[in-house]
């Protein structure tokens, strides 16, 4: 950054290009404005090199207007493979697909853990409660014994 030496001149200078009055901008700040417009000017030309380096990608289909949605279709592909966004974009899914498959895979086993997990349960809780003509389930006398603190239960049957 240029040395500023003369803080009245730059003043003067920031208030003509932000349009502002002189009283406005305390002469404690104009070190940081300047900063703020250099950051300013960096970004503007950084922008501008981005803006000319990029070019459009143009489609020249001439399907007319009676075109078939097979016809667009294809011809979007062919342009898409002569502009290189084709191979990218079908890279792109193929990895996505593969990542998809692994998760359906890896949750299809967990599945199988959880339903031989909940057949065990269910197994134990056949053992050892019994429904009644209400549809409600308990524990008969001889299927459990009190805790020796007194506070739960503990099941007899339990086969793990």
């Amino acid at each position: 950054m240029e040395k500023h030496t003369n803080l009245a001149a730059e003043r003067h200078r920031l208030a003509l290009r932000f349009n502002l009055s002189e009283s406005a901008i305390e002469p404690e700040i104009v070190p940081l404005m300047l900063a703020v417009e250099k950051s300013v000017d960096k970004i503007e030309q950084a922008a501008a090199k981005v803006n000319e380096t990029i070019k459009p990608v143009t489609y020249n289909n001439h399907y007319g207007h009676n075109a078939s949605a097979w016809t667009i279709w294809w011809g979007n592909l062919s342009t898409g493979i002569g502009q290189n966004i084709v191979a990218v974009s079908l890279v792109f899914s193929a990895f996505l697909l593969c990542c998809l498959g692994a998760f359906m895979i890896k949750d299809a086993m967990a599945d199988k853990e959880k339903i031989k997990h909940a057949e065990e349960t269910l197994l134990l809780i056949k053992i050892n409660f019994i429904r009644d003509e209400n549809g409600d389930f308990f524990i008969p006398n001889g299927n459990y014994e009190m805790t020796k603190d007194k506070k739960g239960i503990k099941l007899m049957n339990r086969e793990e």
